[in-house]
């Protein structure tokens, strides 16, 4: 069990209210040779004094001092720590990592009175203090999670202008038709900007020994994939991740698709499924065929519009020249040629190739879901009512 399997063991109270005290772990994920505790609140001092007694009896609670002592729960010692006192309100509780140690101080602190959150929970409430509005505590927040540096540029816009600036337009309009038709191009951009803001998955498939593996090497600039001659050597998913452009990339090697080895070998049909729900689950396909042999026929099985693009690999045995066509771009993965086109194409077909950060975007659920419903309202106090909701000011999580 991790720190963050510990974290999850104690179940967070709904309704929380900023008056509360809030505790939670703020070691990151996987056990640790220290492990954090965070307490925060307007009875954080009382909570800690309770379970942590320093050493020292002369000890003195003050911002900035770090005091020596001892968890306890019920008078039983837990673990030897320190307490740091960061704000009058706030306390950095360390002890040992041990997954079980961490989850036994926030049952003590949790018999005070004090409610235990996830540090996500922590993190927002901190923004939601600071900020005027919603739009704002979110950005704040997603800020720390942006995939890459554009994503940062493209909420801090949001702030700056962007998204809160249409919403005040809005505030003051009459015209319900251009509120919501110019929401829909929001939606739009949205799309487009959560690729950049979380990353993408782009799944590598096609038929055996067609060069899937040398490819994903190629766009991982790693060896993360096994490559051999022998056809079905890739049974299970292989990944890797990195950086094409301004996108953050998770590339997934699958099972070659083949149906008669499929009803030959369990294992196979095994791999095949997996490939067949990765298709689905994912931004973009590379459909990987080798061009020196005579071309794979089969359909590739995938449903929904997960958008695809033919690569035609091997193009330097098969002496073709690079097609034109919009919709495939033929490489030598082996020998990393034509992969610059290859990147180029891949950016074009998710968009993100001349993005603009500037242009008002949703960055969360919740405003994305308000502005989809403005979309279908036909009534002006309704819509009148959802963009009071987007621009609301912060509440407790």
């Amino acid at each position: 069990m991790d720190i963050q399997a510990a974290e999850k063991r104690i179940t967070p109270v709904s309704g929380f209210k900023p008056e509360q005290t809030w505790a939670c772990i703020r070691t990151g994920a996987g056990t640790a040779a220290i492990g954090t505790i965070e307490a925060e609140g307007p009875d954080a001092l009382k909570a800690v004094q309770r379970i942590f007694p320093p050493f020292r009896q002369d000890a003195e609670w003050k911002v900035g001092q770090i005091l020596h002592g001892q968890f306890l729960t019920d008078s039983r010692v837990l673990d030897e720590g320190l307490a740091a006192m960061e704000t009058e309100n706030r306390f950095a509780l360390h002890a040992h990592g041990n997954p079980l140690i961490l989850q036994q101080i926030l049952k003590a602190l949790q018999s005070t009175g004090t409610r235990i959150v996830c540090f996500e929970q922590m993190v927002r409430r901190r923004f939601q203090s600071a900020c005027s509005n919603s739009i704002e505590a979110e950005a704040r927040f997603e800020m720390l999670r942006a995939a890459s540096f554009l994503g940062v540029r493209c909420i801090h816009h949001q702030i700056t202008g962007g998204l809160i600036e249409v919403l005040r337009r809005w505030m003051n309009s009459t015209d319900i038709q251009s509120i919501r038709s110019e929401a829909e191009t929001i939606l739009q951009h949205s799309r487009i900007a959560r690729r950049i803001l979380q990353g993408v998955r782009i799944v590598i498939a096609g038929p055996p020994n067609s060069g899937k593996s040398t490819l994903l090497n190629r766009l991982a600039g790693q060896e993360r994939a096994l490559v051999s001659d022998i056809p079905g050597t890739t049974r299970d998913w292989v990944t890797a991740f990195g950086r094409l452009g301004p996108l953050w990339v998770e590339w997934v090697d699958t099972a070659g698709l083949d149906e008669e080895l499929a009803r030959s070998d369990t294992l196979e049909q095994i791999a095949q499924q997996r490939t067949r729900e990765l298709l689905n689950r994912c931004d973009l396909i590379l459909y990987v065929l080798d061009t020196s042999r005579p071309l794979w026929t089969g359909e590739l099985p995938t449903a929904g519009p997960v958008p695809m693009l033919t690569v035609l690999n091997k193009y330097d045995l098969s002496k073709i020249f690079p097609t034109n066509n919009r919709n495939a771009v033929a490489v030598s993965a082996l020998q990393g040629t034509n992969m610059e086109t290859l990147c180029e194409r891949i950016l074009q077909i998710l968009q993100v190739d001349s993005f603009d950060p500037t242009r008002p975007a949703a960055f969360t659920d919740r405003q994305i879901q308000l502005l989809q419903k403005i979309v279908s309202a036909d009534d002006p106090d309704r819509i009148k009512t959802l963009i009071q909701l987007l621009f609301k000011a912060p509440q407790a999580v």
